[in-house]
């Protein structure tokens, strides 16, 4: 069963993470075979719409809404935790999404159409601001000062960025502030059928009661 996954929600040359395992765990005991497919965003609702994959992640109510995407939801089932990152020594104090003003921000691909209409209404207008469909390109330049604030994943920040202090290219050492006034990104599968839907709702209760949920989490959170 093919299923997309962002090219940063998992890592695609070891075939694993949080959401990867998610849906392995519940669907494979039951005989259906999770072949992954990794996209950026706007190529993964593409590839959607025309029917070439069976399910998709990532995928919320808003961006249901705003894509007009067909299938069946599995309700939010994971959650990102987004933050405004910035250098320290700007000395910056954000408490909203208001007070971000010019400053210069970089996020992920999608976010606008993801995050909600008051977020969209912001960066619709706002003069220095970028998505990317590579997250580690967030992490270097907000290191290397091209851009002020990195809108992103608490937990994918902290992943690229010791990812790539290790490569020895950028120096990733700088004091950081984390701002978390965006709140949690709350996530899930759409499928094209809903049996499909049904089964895997039925299976991730299952693992929140035995546990197993929790212990997917806490094996990739803590790395």
């Amino acid at each position: 069963m093919s299923t997309l996954f962002g090219e940063d929600q998992v890592i695609p040359n070891e075939n694993n993470g949080i959401i990867l395992e998610l849906i392995t765990k519940t669907l494979e005991p039951e005989g259906y075979k999770i072949t992954p497919v990794y996209l950026p965003y706007l190529r993964r609702i593409y590839f959607y719409k025309n029917g070439t994959v069976d399910v998709a992640s990532d995928i919320n109510s808003h961006t249901i809404k705003t894509e007009n995407l067909p299938g069946y939801y599995s309700g939010p089932v994971y959650e990102y935790q987004n933050y405004l990152i910035s250098l320290s020594e700007n000395n910056f104090a954000f408490k909203s999404l208001d007070d971000i003003g010019t400053q210069s921000l970089i996020s992920w691909q999608g976010a606008k159409k993801h995050l909600g209409d008051h977020y969209k209404k912001l960066m619709d207008k706002h003069p220095n601001y970028s998505e990317t469909h590579d997250q580690t390109l967030q992490v270097k330049a907000l290191f290397l000062k091209r851009f002020e604030i990195a809108q992103m994943d608490l937990h994918i920040f902290k992943y690229y960025r010791n990812q790539i202090q290790k490569t020895g290219d950028i120096d990733t050492t700088a004091e950081v502030d984390f701002f978390p006034i965006l709140g949690t990104n709350p996530n899930g599968f759409l499928f094209r059928d809903q049996n499909i839907r049904d089964l895997f709702t039925k299976r991730i209760k299952q693992l929140k009661s035995s546990g197993e949920y929790q212990k997917i989490l806490d094996k990739y959170i803590s790395k």
